[in-house]
């Protein structure tokens, strides 16, 4: 056997054996891959199932009381449209604070009442913005046209209320709608008179 066959067959030996390894390699490689994948995926779509969650009212009606211990109004049957999940009490009052309980003020409060000579704890505009995240001004403006000149200047608790039993605004005549036009601007107008005919305190 000359130095060639020695070598030709050398060469071959050394190549097979080489292939015979890569494949190997390749195939550990591979299942090695595999089973990460699948781990991977196992963990990235395990979705669990939250059953028996806190209901979001029941913390507040445990010390708010309202019309015999039931809130009413088309807002428990409803969604938020932005998040798609049921109106709950934090979705118009927002989050408490751990002093709540101790009487901290930390959440919207409703105001309605503008004749009432009380200062409200929040502004017609703060308040409204709350309303607004769900009800948009474009619409109520194409709805009603009071809803544009009223928007900024009173709260929407002024007409509507958070929790009726009945809306006294829905389905209203149009009869009604100008008597509560004539009703609020004219205590308006007695108190701007009333106030002008109190001496000034500077001209004393």
């Amino acid at each position: 056997m000359n130095f060639y066959n020695i070598f030709k067959k050398g060469l071959f030996s050394s190549i097979a054996v080489g292939l015979f390894a890569f494949a190997f390699h390749a195939t550990a490689d591979n299942a090695t891959a595999s089973a990460a994948n699948e781990k991977t995926a196992n963990t990235l779509t395990y979705q669990p199932q939250l059953e028996n969650q806190r209901d979001p009212n029941q913390y507040c009606a445990k010390c708010h009381k309202f019309n015999n211990q039931q809130f009413h109004g088309t807002h428990l049957s409803k969604t938020n449209p932005n998040t798609g999940k049921p109106i709950n009490c934090v979705s118009c009052h927002g989050k408490i604070s751990e002093d709540h309980r101790r009487g901290v003020k930390d959440v919207m409060r409703f105001h309605g009442d503008i004749f009432d000579g009380k200062t409200p704890m929040y502004t017609a505009q703060e308040q409204n913005q709350v309303c607004f995240a769900c009800h948009q001004p474009d619409k109520l403006r194409e709805k009603f046209w009071a809803h544009d000149v009223h928007a900024m200047k009173l709260p929407c608790a002024s007409c509507h209320t958070l929790h009726p039993e009945h809306d006294a605004m829905k389905d209203i005549q149009p009869k009604q709608r100008v008597k509560l036009c004539v009703d609020c601007h004219g205590k308006q107008q007695a108190i701007r008179e009333e106030k002008a005919k109190q001496p000034n305190k500077d001209t004393q």
